[in-house]
């Protein structure tokens, strides 16, 4: 089940809320950003910088749910698809199965956490 990306450390860190949010992302080198001149048909990426950091980039014209879905997605593809690939994973390719699997996650971690809070 594609909820066991719960059980990794940054997520545990990131749910449990002891520490603030952006500390557990710069502990494990991603910075989040919220960018308010992405075209709608953009949602978010990650790439990785030449310091080695993670830069998750979200659409800032998008409800606060949908920017939770991106974030997920893109975190998804830090935890599982970047550290076995060497190559760039570039726009549209919404339909390969790497991104199918993220968005699949993202969808589940979303209901769970509705269901959680309820």
């Amino acid at each position: 089940m594609s909820l066991e990306i719960l059980d990794k450390p940054l997520m545990k860190a990131l749910l449990d809320g002891t520490i603030p949010f952006h500390e557990v992302m710069y502990a494990y080198d991603i910075r989040l950003h919220i960018i308010f001149n992405l075209p709608s048909s953009v949602l978010g990426f990650t790439y990785i910088s030449g310091k080695g950091n993670y830069h998750i980039l979200l659409n800032g014209n998008v409800n606060y749910r949908t920017q939770v879905k991106v974030f997920l997605h893109e975190i998804h593809h830090i935890l599982n698809d970047m550290t076995k690939t060497s190559y760039f994973i570039g726009l549209n390719m919404e339909h390969i199965e790497i991104e199918e699997e993220a968005d699949r996650v993202a969808e589940e971690v979303v209901e769970y956490l509705v269901a959680y809070q309820s």
